[in-house]
């Protein structure tokens, strides 16, 4: 069965949506007014570190999903293999933030940001390094660009118009709140992500049929836990959920925790919820390849299943639990990002001692964030581009050092972190300049074969082994 990609919403789906929208905005502003923020820089960018474990689960999980339409692509287009890499790794990784790091990060009362912790372990230049590196890491451009497609999906208009919406919409709540506003609104994002795919989810099953229906229309490959995948790649991706350890938005929330319990047992709820949603999105993404053998566009495999068998209604409340990690994506990096421009780079060069201009020069930090995010969506075609590209050139110039500084047996001196930092960069960047330019941006060929990734974690290891064996040399002199 085949099925175009044209959207039939009734008044009432697009009510609902406008409606859902409308109370997003609506619940920033009355945190703003509930909590009008202080001029410190605890009480704008981490919420005064008052995050109880509600609240931060809430925010973290709805965070996480900003790529849903990428989760049912991939489903649709390779089966369960999807859990095995974007959900095992992933919860692997949390866990070990959970067991080993969030009582280091959240006791770590004199920092607020990774580049503040970078500057205080091993000095200014690794302090600045590490915020250029931080703010394109939580760049929100390929959130925007799935915020305004999903625009352009629900309301017929072009996707840069929808891209200027999904902008300005955070914006004013964002200026005025802080990081209360967001952390607000995701506690209606968090319900309705849930709610929208247990709607989807049952009305399939009694259009289509139950797992037999899906084991006899999918191809054989989607029901392997492999999916058909080498070995080599899928390790791949248990590598680079380790970014999970410097996620500047899950480090964002460990500091924000009002305790060490909050941060622990928020993330290891956290992962729960995330195992249940993953089920839920990798079942929808399977009945949708059952029933649309041939999609003219994969990333839409939820909207078209929901096309296909939900009623007027509830197909608007099911394209509300897709706008909710699309919306708390885009507030959460958008912020993100603004915090590191405004408070580790601007009040560092201009109002460094005077705390009050750190709520000033953050809100600077969201206009330019604005801007840069506009030219990245405009060098790069595809959304699932700027992820790998930022991702996999960024994680590996912070990755150890970053982990490290938490571990005074393990870290390394203050040079051996920058030059670790440096040679990080330079080496991912080389390999993926190389990998472009000998094939291109969707389909790079990488010298050797090395991935950015690794290329970037070879050369950043060197300086600390370096520097390693010749602590230990001068310890045994």
């Amino acid at each position: 069965m085949s099925t175009s990609l044209t959207p039939h919403l009734g008044g009432l789906d697009l009510a609902i949506i406008i409606f859902y929208l409308a109370a997003n905005v609506l619940i920033g502003f009355l945190a703003v007014r509930r909590h009008k923020p202080k001029s410190d820089a605890e009480d704008f960018i981490l919420a005064g570190r008052t995050l109880t474990i509600p609240a931060f689960v809430a925010t973290l999980v709805t965070m996480w999903y900003g790529g849903v339409l990428g989760v049912g692509e991939f489903s649709y287009d390779k089966g369960i293999v999807m859990w095995v890499v974007f959900g095992i790794p992933y919860y692997a990784a949390a866990l070990l933030f959970a067991f080993f790091l969030a009582h280091r990060v959240n006791s770590d009362r004199a920092n607020a940001t990774i580049p503040d912790r970078l500057r205080s372990t091993y000095g200014e230049r690794s302090g600045y390094l590490g915020a250029g590196i931080v703010f394109f890491l939580t760049s929100p451009a390929g959130y925007i660009m799935t915020l305004g497609t999903l625009y352009q999906w629900f309301f017929g208009i072009n996707t840069t118009l929808g891209m200027i919406i999904a902008v300005a919409t955070p914006l004013p709540y964002l200026l005025m709140g802080g990081l209360r506003a967001p952390v607000r609104a995701d506690a209606l994002r968090f319900i309705t992500m849930f709610f929208g795919f247990a709607v989807v989810l049952p009305y399939a099953y009694h259009t289509f049929g139950g797992w037999s229906f899906i084991a006899s229309h999918v191809p054989p490959g989607h029901l392997k836990p492999t999916g058909g995948l080498s070995p080599w790649y899928i390790a791949v991706w248990y590598i680079i959920a380790l970014s999970t350890l410097v996620d500047p938005n899950v480090n964002t929330r460990v500091f924000a925790s009002k305790e060490t319990r909050v941060a622990k047992w928020g993330l290891i709820i956290s992962v729960g919820c995330w195992l249940i949603f993953d089920l839920m999105t990798n079942l929808a993404g399977l009945y949708a390849r059952a029933a649309f053998s041939s999609l003219p566009e994969s990333r839409f495999a939820f909207p078209a299943l929901a096309e296909r068998v939900l009623p007027m209604g509830l197909k608007g409340v099911f394209y509300t639990g897709l706008l909710a990690t699309e919306l708390s994506a885009v507030d959460a990096f958008s912020f993100t990002s603004a915090t590191i421009v405004g408070h580790d780079i601007l009040w560092r060069l201009f109002g460094y001692g005077d705390v009050t201009k750190v709520t000033r020069f953050t809100r600077y930090g969201l206009l330019i964030t604005a801007v840069v995010t506009f030219f990245i969506i405009l060098i790069t075609p595809k959304i699932y581009l700027i992820w790998y590209a930022l991702g996999s050139i960024m994680v590996p110039a912070i990755l150890l050092p970053l982990t490290l500084s938490y571990f005074p047996k393990w870290r390394p001196s203050q040079g051996a972190a920058f030059w670790s930092m440096v040679l990080g960069l330079a080496g991912s960047l080389a390999a993926y300049i190389i990998g472009i330019t000998r094939g291109d941006a969707v389909a790079p060929q990488y010298l050797w074969g090395m991935e950015p990734m690794y290329a970037g974690l070879v050369f950043s290891i060197a300086p600390l082994v370096i520097d390693r064996i010749a602590r230990r040399r001068r310890s045994l002199a």
